[in-house]
């Protein structure tokens, strides 16, 4: 394809209905801490670039970039600008599959999507819906008890360190429970910050763990600036524990970590660079700074 023509689709996208919608469901929510988002998109442009396209379109709306994005593989040949946080909005995962024929648009949400959809939202109602499948237990002292040696325990703090590794682009550490994500969260943010680490928040959300849907809390971390899960899965006879079978990765128990071996092959596809005047010429296309207001 040709630059310009690339161009003109990079700048059609973002009047698509697919990013209309996104836009429309983050502005609308009253939760964003809540809340989380995953879209879906094909493109042949260097995604390093898109990245400044689409932080740039935030910060022309009003909603700059509140934390770093990482850049990951969720999947073989799928790639994640992965936590795009708009200032005040809630955060949502731009993923993108490579696509020589095609400058930017959303996919058709089958293989290349979730759940059939190329664009989901789960907000606090999900969340709240969600939660009332499982019959989570009272909370007394044993309980507590059960939930600061996990978190004082040898496999968090180790799972800290492999979710925070820098060839690691994101990291889950995965238990068992039967104990609210609420009560587990409270105990989790105390652990993280005896151990002198700081988070933004933390965002409960779900994730698809062999075509079902799974729990986990998202910690949003300032300090270390990482995001990092805890996975759970509900086992009425536990209070909180280690899992012992695989997650996502089917060679790996307790962890599951994406890592720069995964992200490198999507990557190294044959992308069209765009040149920083390219990515104003987009932005300059998709937001139009009003005049008289300089850049």
């Amino acid at each position: 394809m040709e630059k310009d023509e690339v161009i003109r689709g990079v700048i059609d996208y973002f009047g698509s209905d697919q990013w209309r919608r996104l836009m429309g469901a983050l502005r609308e929510d009253t939760d964003p801490k809540r809340t989380h988002a995953h879209v879906y998109a094909e493109t042949c442009v260097d995604p390093l670039a898109l990245q400044k396209i689409i932080e740039g379109y935030l910060d022309r709306k009003g909603f700059p970039s509140a934390r770093r994005i990482d850049v990951m593989a969720p999947k073989a040949g799928m790639g994640s600008l992965h936590g795009i946080e708009p200032r005040g909005l809630a955060h949502f995962d731009w993923n993108w599959f490579y696509n020589p024929d095609v400058a930017l648009a959303a996919t058709d949400g089958g293989a290349k999507g979730e759940s059939g959809c190329n664009l989901l939202v789960w907000n606090r109602s999900y969340i709240d819906e969600f939660y009332s499948d499982f019959a989570f237990r009272e909370v007394g002292s044993a309980e507590e008890d059960a939930l600061r040696k996990f978190f004082a325990s040898d496999f968090w703090h180790n799972g800290l360190a492999a979710c925070t590794q820098r060839n690691v682009c994101h990291g889950h550490v995965n238990c068992y429970t039967s104990i609210h994500p609420e009560v587990i969260r409270k105990f989790a943010e105390d652990a993280l910050r005896e151990k002198g680490w700081e988070i933004y928040y933390t965002c409960p959300n779900v994730y698809l763990v062999d075509g079902k849907y799974t729990g986990k809390l998202v910690f949003m971390g300032k300090k270390p600036e990482a995001v990092y899960d805890l996975g759970w899965k509900f086992k009425a006879d536990v209070a909180i524990e280690p899992a012992t079978e695989p997650f996502v990765f089917k060679d790996s128990v307790g962890y599951d970590l994406w890592t720069m071996a995964l992200l490198e092959p999507v990557l190294a596809q044959p992308y069209l660079k765009l040149s920083d005047e390219d990515v104003q010429r987009v932005l300059d296309g998709v937001a139009p700074v009003p005049a008289g207001v300089g850049r």
